[in-house]
Formats: C-alpha cells, sequence, structure tokens
C-alpha cells in the first residue's frame, strides 16, 4: 500500500460501524484482506472524526495515503502534516453558528487547526478523552474550551461543528444559511461543516490527487453521511448493517460490519 507505486485503483472505508464494529476493533480478518491488497490499490479512510482523532488509525492501519476527515471538510496528509484539500467555514459563517448554539443553550464540539473546541461543562467529552488515553501523549488531541465571552472569536481553519441533541427548530434554522451543510453521522447528532464540504467531494479531491479515476474507486459507508460517496461517481459499497437510504444509493451491498463485510466485499465483490 505503499504512496511510491502507480495506483490503478483506490479503496476509501469509514471507519465507525464499517471498519470499526461498535466497542470493537478492527478484525484481524479485515487486516489480512487490507494487507493482501496489490501494490497498485491504494487504501485510506473517510470519517466525520478531525483529522486530531484519526492518527492512531493512520499509524496502526500503516496508511501512505491521504485521509478524509471532518466529514469531507478535510483530506489530512500525515506525512507531510498539512492538507492537501480543505473547506473551511467563513468566519461569518463560523460566528452565526455559535452564536446560534450559545443563544440556544447546545453543547457543540468544534474541529479547528490547533485542537478540538469544546463548551466548559459539556457532558460529551468521553469520546475524546478516552481517545487521548489510549494514544500516546504527542498524538493525543488538543482538547481547548470555547471562548464563549468573545463571540467573535473563530478558531483557525474551522472545519467542522458537531452538535448533540438538536432540535428541528435548530436544524430548520441552521439550513436557511447558505454557507452552511448540515448532516448527520450518528443518532442524536448533527454535523455542520462549510456548505460543499462533503465525503463525496473529498473522494473526488484524493482522487484526483493520487491519479486513480473514480470509476476505480471504492467507497465503503454505513450512514447517510456517506451517501454523497456513493454518488460522486466512485463506486459505493454499503454495509449490511447501513441505513436503507444509503443502501438505496449503493452499487454493491457487502456483509455487515461485525461479519467482516470490508474483508469480504475486497475479496469476493470487487
Amino acid at each position: 500500500m505503499e504512496g511510491k507505486h502507480v495506483l490503478k485503483r483506490l479503496i476509501i472505508c469509514d471507519i465507525d460501524n464499517t471498519l470499526l464494529p461498535p466497542g470493537g476493533v478492527i478484525s484481524d480478518v479485515t487486516r489480512e484482506a487490507l494487507a493482501e491488497l496489490p501494490p497498485d490499490t491504494g487504501f485510506s479512510i473517510a470519517t466525520g472524526r478531525s483529522f486530531h482523532v484519526v492518527r492512531k488509525f493512520v499509524e496502526d492501519l500503516h496508511l501512505w495515503f491521504p485521509v478524509i476527515t471532518s466529514n469531507g471538510a478535510q483530506v489530512y496528509d500525515y506525512s507531510s502534516g498539512k492538507p492537501v484539500y480543505e473547506s473551511c467555514f467563513t468566519k461569518r459563517a463560523a460566528s452565526f453558528v455559535f452564536s446560534t448554539l450559545l443563544a440556544m443553550d447546545f453543547d457543540f464540539v468544534a474541529y479547528g487547526l490547533k485542537g478540538v473546541y469544546f463548551r466548559r461543562g459539556s457532558t460529551h467529552m468521553d469520546f475524546f478523552l478516552n481517545y487521548n488515553a489510549s494514544v500516546r501523549e504527542e498524538i493525543r488531541a488538543p482538547l481547548i474550551p470555547f471562548d464563549e465571552d468573545h463571540l467573535g472569536f473563530v478558531p483557525e481553519n474551522l472545519t467542522k461543528i458537531l452538535v448533540y441533541f438538536p432540535t428541528d427548530s435548530l436544524r430548520q434554522q441552521l439550513a436557511s444559511d447558505p454557507e452552511l451543510e448540515i448532516t448527520a453521522s450518528m443518532h442524536h447528532v448533527i454535523d455542520i461543516m462549510p456548505k460543499g464540504a462533503t465525503k463525496g467531494n473529498a473522494v473526488i479531491a484524493l482522487a484526483e490527487y493520487l491519479k486513480v479515476p473514480l470509476s476505480d474507486t471504492y467507497c465503503f459507508g454505513d450512514n447517510d453521511n456517506d451517501i454523497s460517496m456513493f454518488t460522486c461517481g466512485a463506486v459505493g459499497v454499503a454495509m449490511g448493517n447501513a441505513t436503507e437510504e444509503a443502501k438505496r444509493h449503493a452499487s454493491i451491498i457487502t456483509r455487515t460490519c461485525k461479519d467482516d463485510g470490508v474483508a469480504y466485499a475486497i475479496r469476493h465483490l470487487l
């Protein structure tokens, strides 16, 4: 899977409930299937997570290529320590989101260049704290309290804002802003990104960067935020545990994540 080879094919996988079962680890069967990929097949991941909390997967899977993070707002190259593609909020759009969330008293985190910003007193930091506890100190995600006293403050290179337990009223208010992209990657949470920031557009950017045709790019996913990967010109592979809407847009449906659906598709369906 080394980057020095000329690529003929590219495989891109969502992490949670695609490569990684809930509360589990990436299986040996999946690891073996990835290790068996020929040198002309590249492998990368596409996730809603910040690049600050993906590094351990990059190291664990020995990924050589840039990875898609923040639901497509960023394609990050860990070898160079910078993005090869990025879509960031304008200051106006970010300020609108923050002022709206604070006025309506929603809990949120935001992904920026310098770290993960969170509301003081947030009750949803376990994911980030557990990640940091699982990795060595130098690759832990910086966790930064959001400065609620200065609403004009916008973190540097902000790519995503994650809101917990949103209401329909909030969704409607945010959806009215033409500079925002709204999606969901898990229950009771919405992901807010700059308009046009989708996993699908990031797949196009990564495939172009690696000079692999979209027709030879295979994207695995399980949730509605993966649909844009299935409809961008790449070949969409839905997990057996995917939402019905995601399955409807996929070209291939494989086994569930718990049943090593990624490995099965690589060996038998692609």
